[in-house]
């Protein structure tokens, strides 16, 4: 059965890029709270308010596919590659359903989310095979 993927395997990985994409989801909304409460109360100019959001997407999609990529263990550049464009529809239909358009914006957000999540995921992979032992 070596190479072939049982019914449990594939389960298993939807169940990963499930819970990856809500995980980058929920950390994206979350470093957005966090930076607009940085704006708030340190009283910072809301032109600062468009990297900040760039930021938040980039960390959210780091944060998927190296989860992803740390439950699945295997082509972390793939999974990332996946894991980044599933966030990346999510992300912007929610901000189409809101009331805002596609933009140059968009696609600049796409190619950092895309890096971002491709990152993580190879960091999610290796990231035990260089462990130090003392």
């Amino acid at each position: 059965m070596s190479g072939e993927f049982s019914k449990k395997d594939n389960v298993n990985k939807k169940s990963a890029y499930l819970w990856g994409a809500i995980i980058g989801v929920l950390a994206t909304v979350a470093a957005m709270l966090v930076f607009s409460a940085v704006l708030l109360f340190l009283n910072i100019d809301r032109a600062y308010a468009a990297p900040f959001a760039t930021i938040s997407v980039a960390i959210g999609c780091f944060c998927a596919g190296r989860h992803t990529a740390k439950k699945i263990g295997d082509k972390g550049y793939l999974i990332g590659l996946i894991i980044g464009a599933v966030v990346f529809v999510v992300i912007t239909a929610l901000s189409l359903i809101m009331g805002n358009s596609l933009s140059l914006n968009t696609l600049f957000h796409f190619i950092i989310m895309m890096l971002a999540s491709i990152v993580g995921g190879i960091m999610g992979v290796n990231r035990n095979k260089h462990k130090k032992y003392i």
